[in-house]
């Protein structure tokens, strides 16, 4: 899928290993083929590919006037002697490695990238005032005091301003005004004519003017000269047209926005129907844009993707009740905390000003609440929280609040009934001023004032504005419908950026007069660039006769039909548990599963896995009867104690775990109990497809790849040409990640740092180490200890011997976070290798390190141009990889898709070399022409070595891995990141972490194994 907002629990690429084999969302679903004859790219069978067509401008080759300035550079860089200059810069130079070359290698085509080429005049300076507001005040408030800012006349008059409506003004020519510039405005709510008397003040002070020349930029990126110094005020620059071109959707009423960079359109019109679905539950997803400023070789890039976000559907309250689930009345009240509300039975306030009509719209504080308005001289009477209209009752004054300057509606003197100075019920005020409004006495009135002067309105009154953004966990089911929803092809994307995302982010000429006023431009189409298509690795395997033999991948993917793992491992004695359920769908007693199991037992075997251990006992069937039941860590884990660990002697390592449906808390419990308390691998299959015939030992492929991996097998290699520098046996690869909680999680839940690292030089194995760490915390706080325990096992596995060489590849990092790994991570990484190195060898710079930042939380997508160039999803193939044009000739960066999206839009990977001191200095063998080449391949390669699938996956396996890892500590502490309703709600006045209670630990027969695939 394309740029969807939501990644389900916390981000995660995969994290389960119920038989579905390899990438669990997004397109990599590997594992055995089967049938389908490597199959894989497809999803539509032999259905041809459409590709973009862009309606505004011609299929265009790359530009040739960038690459003319990217092939300069490389060659002045190599004839001025720069490559060795930069190979021997110290990390105080505050630089990154400069680009060594462009590859060369695979097939050259053109691709369309997702950036429109954004036309600067000469001589253009924006200046930046940032802004200081006191009282402190957030969100929308915050934007309507830098609207009413940006009214007053000093601002108005300006012309060409632009506000990120938050922290700053950017200006096209200074406005005149000093630096601690101080202004007092008086809040003022839309849809009023004059402040309250209550109104809050604002202390508004206008700080720093710094100027930026955009036109010293482009002249900068667009260099040919690699010893021009840097351009120290790159990314102040880039900020500053972010706020420029982010100023449109931002003020534009039709347009909602999340952050600074995504925007919806909320329009409910016939056009705009495609780009909104229901999810269920209350929720809708909008279909949206992405938008940020990329500085790039030859000029600036504006990056445009397709993304969606979740909503809360804009219905009358009445009607969402039905949808939110109104019986757990806490729960309703969380959901709707601070959701906005126009008022249907009074008539709109017309502006003296503009005479223009606007609704009255109000915002929910929560439920009627006995403890409402204790302190006013006649405090509201609440039968209960979340009470119907008849046990609501508020003094009624002499004159109605509610008719002050509204015109009765309904028949006529239909007020004149009204007592005064008594209580009456929200529902008897109802059906004497509205009687043509009908109330339901179960639906709970809301307070759309606050808790000490409270003011009630019924549901039937209340119609949710739409583009209202949540911030809590999707159900499975609606989770679903987001990812069918986002689930596009290319050419969908495509068509929708150059139509729909133009005009909601105001980017057709006609529509934003704020970026003609800074003299900008942006390119009627989107961009091609030169693209290459590298040639995939032959994969080994054994053959029935234990020799090694080759399979070649086809789109991506490849099958093990009749082949054995290149190294099968040993089970020793392994056994089975059976759940049931009558929840829902077929339930498969012991006796049903229990002839599948042998089969699969056989399937192993043949597979060249050792699994004659098989304990010859009936399986124990254990029934989950009720929802108590789904989640129980204490009772599933008192099932394992009691079967396997206490009576069943002896006792087995392995446990095959059939369930009976995807449920995320039992497979959590397991996990937990399994890998924490009682030392045994666990692998879950979902009983009716475990059951199913059809295309049966494909899952069996799928379920057997994981069974392997934990009991130290290798599933497939490489030839060692394919693997570079890792071939020697003398690199360790290493992959790092950081998680952190996510929406719906406790306060209290930490972060997680996972790390992996080979053992040997034909990568099949990859033992793991963690840490849990404070909370958001991006960078590894026990790296030491971690690194130096990949160390130790690196020098057990190799004979008292430790690696020359280190290359890691770190996932989890914005672009802004990229010295910090060097600030903060490098160090820990040198002090574990002083640790265990000769002092003489680490004083010498060894071992030599190189760290590659990679990830897929990015939005650059590319197209392919012709349908040659397309794989069966409309996709570009497997291998594309690119290198120029959407980067930065004196950064080391590059594109690389290596796998075959099954459907939607492929997102390839993204790495970034933030340190070198292995491959620059290595000879480059042939066919490869410089380090660049080395790299490149050498990741492609390895992405063919992911072992939980038969098809190459879209990021590197250690980055994979760690990431893996990572979603697995998910599991053990499900309670902080998957609380249930009554434990969020709870969390909320939790103190700060104390890292000491969760106490996870994995026991020693599996902590140096793959515990975590």
């Amino acid at each position: 899928m394309s740029g969807q907002g939501y990644r389900g629990r916390g981000g995660g690429r995969g994290g389960s290993d119920r038989g579905g084999g390899g990438y669990r969302g997004g397109g990599d679903r590997g594992g055995f083929r089967g049938g389908r004859g490597g199959g894989g790219g497809g999803g539509g069978g032999s259905a041809p590919a459409v590709v973009f067509r862009d309606p505004n401008a011609p299929l265009a080759p790359p530009d040739g006037q960038v690459m003319n300035i990217e092939n300069a550079y490389m060659k002045n860089a190599t004839a001025g002697g720069l490559q060795q200059a930069m190979a021997k810069m110290s990390l105080n130079d505050g630089q990154f490695p400069s680009r060594p070359g462009h590859g060369t290698q695979g097939k050259k085509i053109a691709v369309y990238a997702n950036y429109f080429k954004v036309g600067v005049p000469q001589n253009l300076t924006l200046t930046r005032y940032s802004v200081e507001v006191q009282p402190e005040v957030k969100g929308k408030k915050l934007g309507r005091v830098f609207q009413l800012l940006l009214e007053l006349p000093e601002f108005a008059s300006a012309g060409g301003l632009a506000s990120d409506l938050r922290s700053m003004i950017v200006a096209r020519t200074p406005l005149g005004i000093q630096d601690g510039h101080i202004i007092q405005i008086p809040y003022l709510a839309e849809g009023q004519d004059e402040p309250l008397a209550r109104a809050i003040t604002y202390t508004v002070r206008i700080i720093t003017p710094l100027s930026f020349s955009i036109s010293d930029l482009t002249a900068y990126l667009s260099s040919t000269n690699p010893n021009a110094p840097p351009f120290t005020q790159k990314a102040e620059a880039i900020q500053v047209l972010n706020v420029l071109f982010g100023h449109y959707p931002q003020v534009h009423d039709g347009i909602v926005s999340i952050g600074q960079n995504r925007h919806f359109s909320i329009s409910r019109g016939q056009a705009n129907a495609h780009n909104i679905t229901v999810l269920g539950g209350g929720l809708e997803s909008l279909r949206g844009y992405f938008q940020s400023v990329r500085p790039a070789t030859g000029g600036i890039l504006l990056n445009v993707n397709v993304t969606h976000g979740v909503f809360i559907e804009p219905l009358s309250l009445d009607v969402l009740y039905g949808r939110l689930g109104s019986g757990n009345k806490l729960t309703l009240q969380k959901k709707l905390k601070l959701i906005r509300v126009k008022v249907t039975h009074l008539p709109g306030k017309t502006l003296k000003k503009t005479n223009e009509e606007v609704p009255r719209v109000k915002t929910i504080f929560g439920l009627a609440h006995p403890q409402d308005g204790r302190g006013e001289d006649h405090p509201p009477k609440i039968a209960d929280f979340g009470a119907g209209p008849k046990g609501v009752s508020f003094w009624l004054s002499e004159v109605p609040p509610a008719a002050k300057g509204a015109k009765p509606q309904g028949k006529k003197g239909a007020g004149s009934a009204l007592p005064s100075n008594t209580y009456i019920t929200v529902f008897d005020y109802f059906r004497k001023k509205y009687p043509q409004i009908r109330l339901e006495e179960r639906n709970p009135v809301v307070n759309v004032g606050n808790r000490e002067h409270p003011s009630y309105l019924p549901a039937e009154v209340c119609v949710l504005l739409p583009g209202q953004t949540i911030k809590r966990r999707l159900s499975p089911d609606q989770t679903q419908q987001m990812i069918t929803f986002a689930c596009r092809k290319p050419n969908q994307n495509g068509d929708s950026i150059v139509t729909d995302g133009k005009a909601v982010l105001g980017l057709n000429p006609q529509a934003n007069a704020m970026t003609a006023r800074f003299g900008l431009t942006i390119g009627a189409s989107l961009i091609t660039v030169a693209a290459r298509v590298l040639v995939p690795p032959a994969i080994k395997y054994k053959d029935a006769r234990q020799k090694e033999t080759s399979v070649l991948p086809r789109f991506g993917s490849w099958n093990m039909a009749n082949i054995k793992f290149h190294t099968g491992s040993h089970l020793g004695k392994w056994t089975s548990i059976v759940f049931t359920s009558t929840r829902r769908g077929p339930s498969f007693g012991v006796n049903h599963v229990m002839p599948t199991i042998s089969r699969f037992g056989e399937f192993l075997t043949r597979s060249g896995i050792n699994a004659t251990g098989m304990i010859p006992v009936t399986p124990p069937e254990i029934g989950l009867s009720d929802g108590d039941d789904v989640g129980n860590n204490e009772k599933i884990g008192n099932i394992i104690r009691a079967m396997y660990v206490a009576k069943v002697n002896p006792r087995p390592n392995f446990i095959l775990c059939v369930i009976p449906y995807n449920d995320v808390a039992i497979y959590n419990s397991i996990k937990n109990y399994a890998d924490t308390k009682a030392g045994i691998n666990t692998v879950c299959v979902v009983a009716p497809k475990f059951m199913k015939e059809q295309r049966q030992e494909q899952y069996f492929g799928n379920v057997s790849l994981k069974f392997n991996l934990k009991a130290g097998g290798i599933n497939q290699t490489l030839d060692p040409a394919k693997l570079g520098v890792v071939s020697e046996g003398k690199t360790m690869v290493v992959g790092l990640d950081v998680t952190h909680p996510s929406p719906g999680s406790k306060d209290t839940a930490p972060s997680i740092a996972g790390i992996v690292a080979s053992v040997d030089r034909v990568l099949g194995q990859w033992p793991a180490d963690f840490r849990i760490q404070e909370s958001r915390k991006e960078t590894v706080s026990g790296l030491y200890d971690m690194f130096l325990g990949r160390l130790n096992l690196w020098a057990k596995k190799n004979k008292g011997s430790l690696p020359e060489n280190i290359i890691m590849y770190r996932d989890g990092v914005s672009e802004g976070q990229y010295q910090l790994l060097l600030d903060q991570e490098l160090p820990q990484i040198r002090n574990a290798c002083r640790q265990k190195y000769p002092a003489q060898a680490t004083k010498s710079g060894f071992p030599k390190i190189s760290i590659i930042v990679c990830g897929k939380r990015h939005h650059t997508r590319f197209y392919p141009t012709t349908e040659a160039n397309a794989d069966r999803s409309s996709n570009c193939e497997p291998g594309t990889v690119v290198d120029r044009g959407v980067t930065e000739v004196n950064g080391w960066d590059f594109f690389i898709q290596p796998h075959a999206c099954l459907q939607g839009t492929a997102r390839p990977g993204h790495y970034y070399v933030i340190l070198d001191e292995i491959f620059r200095g290595r000879q480059v063998k042939a066919p490869l022409q410089n380090p660049a080449d080395s790299l490149e391949d050498l990741t492609f390669n390895m992405c063919h070595l992911f072992g939980r699938a038969t098809k190459a996956v879209s990021l590197c396996p250690p980055a994979y891995y760690a990431d893996l890892l990572c979603t697995r500590l998910r599991c053990y502490l499900a309670d902080q990141y998957d609380p249930n309703d009554s434990s969020a709600t709870a969390s909320v006045t939790s103190s700060a972490t104390n890292l000491s209670t969760f106490d996870v630990q994995i026991p020693e027969n599996m902590k140096d194994s793959m515990f975590y695939i």
